[in-house]
């Protein structure tokens, strides 16, 4: 940077120290989004031998399209902050290091199971992850982190241990509570859990309707998981809590009004009604003072009038 030359030094540094506090927090917000972001991007000697190849590249919310354009859809609608992306190198092997900051720890995480998938975690890995020889997912407060290995061998894992506990060093824990808490244990399939934000995140799981037909909004998080039923088959249960009893209400009418035409409503209930889906199973949806869950990929018919699990 070149130094301001001026006559009066003396006056012209005293006019730029004077206090502001719109300059003041301006300043305050981007320090806060450099320390949070790619502050915590390791350097060289993470692991011997490896070196930073270039500079950190950094994608800011629609900017994501340009680095996954296939689907970025789905990390905004979580909750999509920053994306700081850092190759290292050392000969020839090649690391590539991606930390997506989310808005908060529960839009971290349902990315992070999303991606994950059936979690493989690495017991020398200081946050909960999913590993294999290609790629460390890994999530820890506000970031999902992945570690890829564009060489795919074995050989690289201690440096991509790591390069990801240096990466997880400088990031804030989680202490806020389980988000599946609200989702019974009994009968529940270990590992099958997610969470919800809107209808990209919804897709692969079921088809209740056109849009946002649970009103969600990118705003509200729907929790899910599959279950064991008596008859040695398996459901899904999702529980949503909209905190408050009139949107829950609204988007129940507006679910029971505009379910898709592949659904058939065969009850229905004040408060309640039971469907059946295009390969003959059933689902039932019902309404409680402020949540809605809907039980689907049911092989038996339920009554309309089943207690709700949770609230």
């Amino acid at each position: 940077m070149q130094r301001m030359e001026s006559r009066s030094p003396k006056s012209r540094f005293c006019q730029m120290c004077r206090f502001d506090p719109i300059f003041f927090l301006i300043g305050i917000f981007f320090a806060a989004s450099t320390v949070s972001g790619q502050g915590i991007i390791p350097g060289d000697g993470f692991s011997a031998g490896w070196k930073k190849a270039g500079p950190v590249r950094t994608f800011i919310k629609q900017d994501l399209f340009n680095h996954i354009d296939g689907g970025a859809e789905l990390y905004l609608e979580f909750g999509f902050v920053k994306l700081a992306v850092q190759p290292y190198t050392n000969g020839k092997a090649e690391l590539g290091l991606e930390a997506y900051e989310m808005e908060s720890p529960a839009a971290a995480l349902g990315i992070y199971l999303i991606q994950a998938g059936r979690e493989t975690g690495w017991p020398e890995i200081k946050a909960r992850n999913s590993s294999e020889d290609a790629q460390i997912a890994a999530v820890k407060g506000l970031f999902f982190v992945k570690i890829n290995n564009f060489e795919g061998g074995g050989g690289v894992k201690p440096a991509m241990i790591a390069l990801i506990n240096t990466v997880l060093a400088g990031v804030a824990a989680d202490p806020s509570a389980d988000p599946f808490a609200v989702l019974p244990l009994e009968g529940r399939i270990p590992g099958t859990e997610r969470l919800i934000r809107g209808p990209v995140g919804l897709q692969p799981y079921f088809t209740f309707g056109e849009g946002d037909i649970l009103g969600l909004g990118g705003k509200i998080f729907a929790v899910l998981a599959d279950y064991r039923e008596d008859d040695g088959t398996s459901s899904t249960r999702l529980i949503i809590d909209y905190g408050t009893p009139a949107p829950a209400s609204a988007v129940f009418e507006n679910l029971r009004t505009n379910l898709d035409p592949y659904l058939t409503i065969i009850e229905t209930q004040p408060r309640s009604f039971v469907f059946r889906d295009y390969q003959r199973k059933f689902g039932r949806a019902a309404l409680g003072e402020r949540v809605l869950e809907i039980r689907f990929k049911l092989s038996r018919r339920p009554a309309a009038l089943l207690p709700l699990s949770a609230f």
